[in-house]
Protein backbone atom coordinates (compact mmCIF):
# COMPACT_ATOMS: atom_id res chain seq x y z
CA UNK A 1 0.00 0.00 0.00
CA UNK A 2 2.49 2.65 0.82
CA UNK A 3 4.71 2.01 -2.03
CA UNK A 4 2.30 3.68 -4.18
CA UNK A 5 1.43 6.53 -2.02
CA UNK A 6 3.00 9.63 -3.49
CA UNK A 7 3.07 12.70 -1.19
CA UNK A 8 2.06 16.27 -2.55
CA UNK A 9 1.29 19.78 -1.36
CA UNK A 10 -1.94 20.58 -0.31
CA UNK A 11 -4.20 22.42 -2.60
CA UNK A 12 -7.53 24.16 -1.81
CA UNK A 13 -9.50 22.23 -3.72
CA UNK A 14 -8.28 19.37 -1.56
CA UNK A 15 -10.63 20.77 1.45
CA UNK A 16 -13.93 18.64 1.26
CA UNK A 17 -11.47 15.46 1.37
CA UNK A 18 -9.48 16.48 4.45
CA UNK A 19 -12.06 17.24 6.01
CA UNK A 20 -14.14 13.98 5.58
CA UNK A 21 -10.46 12.43 6.46
CA UNK A 22 -10.71 14.45 9.86
CA UNK A 23 -14.40 13.46 10.82
CA UNK A 24 -14.02 10.23 9.97
CA UNK A 25 -10.41 9.52 11.84
CA UNK A 26 -12.04 11.17 15.02
CA UNK A 27 -15.61 9.45 14.67
CA UNK A 28 -14.22 6.05 14.04
CA UNK A 29 -10.47 5.99 15.50
CA UNK A 30 -10.29 8.99 18.22
CA UNK A 31 -13.73 7.35 19.71
CA UNK A 32 -11.53 4.55 21.49
CA UNK A 33 -9.83 6.96 23.53
CA UNK A 34 -12.41 9.51 23.91
CA UNK A 35 -16.39 9.62 25.07
CA UNK A 36 -18.83 9.80 23.55
CA UNK A 37 -19.84 13.89 24.06
CA UNK A 38 -15.98 14.67 23.42
CA UNK A 39 -16.05 13.20 20.36
CA UNK A 40 -19.25 15.03 19.43
CA UNK A 41 -17.44 18.05 20.37
CA UNK A 42 -14.45 17.20 18.47
CA UNK A 43 -15.85 16.46 15.05
CA UNK A 44 -16.72 19.47 13.92
CA UNK A 45 -15.01 21.71 11.51
CA UNK A 46 -15.91 25.72 11.28
CA UNK A 47 -15.24 26.16 7.44
CA UNK A 48 -14.12 29.28 7.49
CA UNK A 49 -11.64 29.13 10.24
CA UNK A 50 -10.29 25.77 8.57
CA UNK A 51 -10.01 27.25 4.98
CA UNK A 52 -8.13 30.06 6.35
CA UNK A 53 -5.67 27.54 8.72
CA UNK A 54 -4.72 25.28 5.91
CA UNK A 55 -3.82 28.38 4.11
CA UNK A 56 -1.92 29.81 6.35
CA UNK A 57 -0.18 26.24 7.09
CA UNK A 58 2.36 24.24 5.40
CA UNK A 59 -0.03 21.33 4.20
CA UNK A 60 1.11 18.09 2.82
CA UNK A 61 -1.19 15.18 1.20
CA UNK A 62 -0.71 11.66 0.95
CA UNK A 63 -2.65 11.05 -2.62
CA UNK A 64 -3.10 6.70 -3.09
CA UNK A 65 -4.85 5.62 -6.61
CA UNK A 66 -5.65 9.51 -7.15
CA UNK A 67 -7.22 9.86 -3.62
CA UNK A 68 -6.29 11.81 -1.04
CA UNK A 69 -5.83 9.76 2.08
CA UNK A 70 -4.10 11.72 4.40
CA UNK A 71 -2.40 15.03 5.65
CA UNK A 72 -0.66 16.84 7.71
CA UNK A 73 -0.08 20.75 8.62
CA UNK A 74 1.88 22.63 10.05
CA UNK A 75 3.33 26.16 11.51
CA UNK A 76 6.74 27.32 11.56
CA UNK A 77 7.32 24.44 14.44
CA UNK A 78 4.08 23.12 15.40
CA UNK A 79 2.07 20.41 13.80
CA UNK A 80 -1.49 21.48 14.15
CA UNK A 81 -2.91 18.38 12.33
CA UNK A 82 -1.80 14.91 11.39
CA UNK A 83 -4.82 12.21 10.22
CA UNK A 84 -5.19 9.45 7.89
CA UNK A 85 -8.49 7.87 6.70
CA UNK A 86 -9.42 4.87 8.78
CA UNK A 87 -9.27 2.35 6.11
CA UNK A 88 -5.63 2.92 5.54
CA UNK A 89 -4.37 3.65 9.01
CA UNK A 90 -1.54 1.41 9.83
CA UNK A 91 -0.21 1.28 6.67
CA UNK A 92 2.56 3.75 7.00
CA UNK A 93 1.11 6.69 5.16
CA UNK A 94 1.20 9.53 8.94
CA UNK A 95 5.09 8.00 9.00
CA UNK A 96 5.28 8.97 5.50
CA UNK A 97 3.53 12.35 5.75
CA UNK A 98 5.41 13.25 9.11
CA UNK A 99 8.71 12.61 7.81
CA UNK A 100 8.23 14.34 4.38
CA UNK A 101 7.51 17.35 6.89
CA UNK A 102 11.26 16.89 8.83
CA UNK A 103 13.04 15.91 5.74
CA UNK A 104 11.91 19.49 4.21
CA UNK A 105 12.76 20.85 7.36
CA UNK A 106 16.09 19.32 8.82
CA UNK A 107 17.00 21.78 11.15
CA UNK A 108 13.44 22.58 12.86
CA UNK A 109 12.88 20.72 16.48
CA UNK A 110 9.28 20.26 15.70
CA UNK A 111 6.59 20.09 18.57
CA UNK A 112 2.51 18.78 18.54
CA UNK A 113 -0.25 18.37 20.74
CA UNK A 114 -0.92 14.71 20.36
CA UNK A 115 -4.28 13.22 21.07
CA UNK A 116 -4.35 10.08 23.53
CA UNK A 117 -4.67 7.77 20.34
CA UNK A 118 -1.80 9.79 18.51
CA UNK A 119 0.83 9.76 21.16
CA UNK A 120 2.03 5.93 20.70
CA UNK A 121 2.42 6.98 17.11
CA UNK A 122 4.35 10.14 18.20
CA UNK A 123 6.55 8.25 20.54
CA UNK A 124 7.50 5.76 18.15
CA UNK A 125 8.82 8.63 15.51
CA UNK A 126 10.98 9.76 18.17
CA UNK A 127 9.13 12.19 19.81
CA UNK A 128 9.28 13.06 23.67
CA UNK A 129 6.37 13.83 26.15
CA UNK A 130 7.07 16.72 27.58
CA UNK A 131 3.62 17.14 29.27
CA UNK A 132 0.53 15.94 29.71
CA UNK A 133 -2.39 18.73 29.85
CA UNK A 134 -6.24 19.15 30.11
CA UNK A 135 -7.68 21.43 27.08
CA UNK A 136 -10.77 22.85 26.47
CA UNK A 137 -12.85 22.18 23.50
CA UNK A 138 -16.44 23.49 22.76
CA UNK A 139 -17.22 22.83 26.44
CA UNK A 140 -15.65 19.72 26.45
CA UNK A 141 -11.88 18.81 27.93
CA UNK A 142 -9.78 16.84 26.31
CA UNK A 143 -6.53 15.22 27.52
CA UNK A 144 -3.81 15.62 25.13
CA UNK A 145 0.23 15.31 25.15
CA UNK A 146 2.70 18.17 24.22
CA UNK A 147 5.55 16.47 22.74
CA UNK A 148 8.92 17.07 20.94
CA UNK A 149 11.45 15.91 18.56
CA UNK A 150 14.41 17.24 18.39
CA UNK A 151 16.23 18.84 15.57
CA UNK A 152 18.87 16.90 13.55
Amino acid sequence: MTTDVRIREYHPDDFDMLCEIFLSAIKETASRDYSPEQIVAWAQIDEIAWRRKLLQSEGLVAVCQQKVVGFITARHDYIDLLFVLPGVQRMGIATRLLQNLEQRHPDTAFWVEASITAKPFFLGQGYQRVKEQQVEARGMMFTNFVMRKAAR
